[in-house]
């Protein structure tokens, strides 16, 4: 008897053990444990060329990986002062600062409902103190006017380098440089971003 019920507490302590492992490993997999990443449109993707995290070391990588989710979760939600706040205040992209770049975003907030991006990066370079980092990303920002409406292609661009400077112990954006071109609505060439 005394052997049966140790047993039956043993193995409840292993299906116990074992369910809690399951349960947390599910949690990790699907993103419901606390401090999981926001979950993303369908249309968000990212894709970073891996030699990136080796040429930047694991904790730069991340920290510019958390910068890029940031401003991907302010769009998806049209949070205009999330956004604004991943911009430096030294922002420079041709004749755009940090204001002109505002208000676009708040044109284009104001004109579309759901919003994603796509982007396909490649690291350009780093500075020695990896304090400077510099992205050549080509990708889509899209949107729908109407919810209930399939996404279209806001603005796209081509092997854009964008310019990430550590301020203060947060990534900002600096600048973006690319080749110009006429984009839609805009007065002045200019990417909003990324």
């Amino acid at each position: 008897m005394l052997l049966r019920i140790h047993c039956t507490n043993t193995m409840n302590r292993l299906a116990i053990m074992c369910g809690a492992s399951v349960l947390i490993a599910a949690s990790i997999f699907t993103g419901t444990a606390s401090g999981a990443e926001p979950q993303f449109s369908e249309k968000f993707s990212m894709h970073v060329d891996p030699a990136a995290k080796q040429q930047l070391g694991e904790q730069t990588y991340n920290e510019v990986m958390t910068f890029f989710h940031s401003a991907e979760q302010a769009i998806e939600t049209k949070d205009l002062e999330a956004l604004m706040a991943l911009y430096s205040d030294n922002y420079s992209d041709g004749d755009h600062d940090k204001k002109s770049a505002r208000q676009i975003w708040e044109r284009i907030f104001s004109r579309f409902e759901k919003m994603a991006m796509q982007h396909n990066m490649k690291l350009g370079k780093a500075s020695s103190d990896k304090n400077m980092v510099v992205f050549q990303c080509s990708g889509l920002l899209l949107g729908s006017p109407d919810p209930k409406e399939r996404l279209i292609t806001i603005d796209n661009w081509t092997n854009q380098d964008h310019v990430l400077v550590k301020e203060a112990g947060k990534w900002k954006l600096i600048g973006t440089y690319g080749p110009e071109r006429k984009r839609l609505w805009f007065d002045k060439p200019m990417h909003p971003l990324f």
